[in-house]
């Protein structure tokens, strides 16, 4: 991957991901909706303890990095379960929640890659692009290949790299796809948001 010796067609990610979509769509829709819930309730009571403390322009930031270490493992157990289905393995919504275990290694390689794509954004912008999208593989290596944070970033942004205006466009499109599945009253998302999640772990596993 890091030699860029990988296929990556968005026309054939695409398809494959919805061909795989079929039997896997409630699967992928009950996790999404677990870490709903979870990023909700994990919300409101960061909301009620920052107010209740009264901490002030501090507040923020604290409720910011707590929200993030709580959703960062769902991330990348939603993450995963794209990958297991691109590979044929069986899914279960529940796994979702099986990255706890390792917590404070992806909350530690999300806040790393937040604060470096910032100050590539202060940069003149376009740094901040190119990190975003460069990085795109880094909490997965992590959850997957038990990965260093400054290795799983570094080893992200050089496979993501070969191919940068690929993936650049790959989500793009991505996002139009989701943006207009999403108008008729999210409808379009029960088979939009599964094809996305399924797609990332076909490209992960060409990587």
């Amino acid at each position: 991957g890091v030699s860029g010796q990988y296929d990556f067609d968005i026309g054939n990610v695409f398809s494959e991901a919805w061909e795989k979509t079929n039997g896997a769509k409630g699967t992928v829709i009950l996790a999404f909706v677990f870490c709903i819930i979870i990023q909700l309730v994990a919300s409101l009571v960061l909301s009620f303890l920052i107010r209740a403390l009264d901490l002030g322009a501090i507040g923020q930031l604290i409720y910011q990095l707590l929200l993030m270490l709580i959703v960062t493992p769902l991330n990348a157990g939603i993450f995963i379960i794209g990958l297991k289905r691109a590979v044929e393995a069986p899914i279960v919504a529940s796994s979702v929640f099986d990255f706890y275990s390792m917590i404070f290694r992806l909350f530690f390689v999300s806040v790393l890659m937040t604060v470096l794509i910032l100050i590539g954004f202060v940069l003149l912008i376009v740094p901040g692009i190119y990190l975003s999208i460069a990085y795109t593989l880094a909490i997965p290596l992590v959850a997957d290949k038990n990965m260093g944070i400054w290795e799983a970033l570094e080893i992200s942004r050089k496979a993501v790299t070969k191919k940068w205006f690929v993936f650049f466009l790959f989500f793009i499109l991505l996002g139009l796809i989701n943006f207009v599945a999403a108008l008729p009253l999210l409808i379009g998302l029960i088979w939009s948001l599964p094809m996305s999640i399924i797609a990332m772990g076909i490209i992960y596993r060409n990587v």
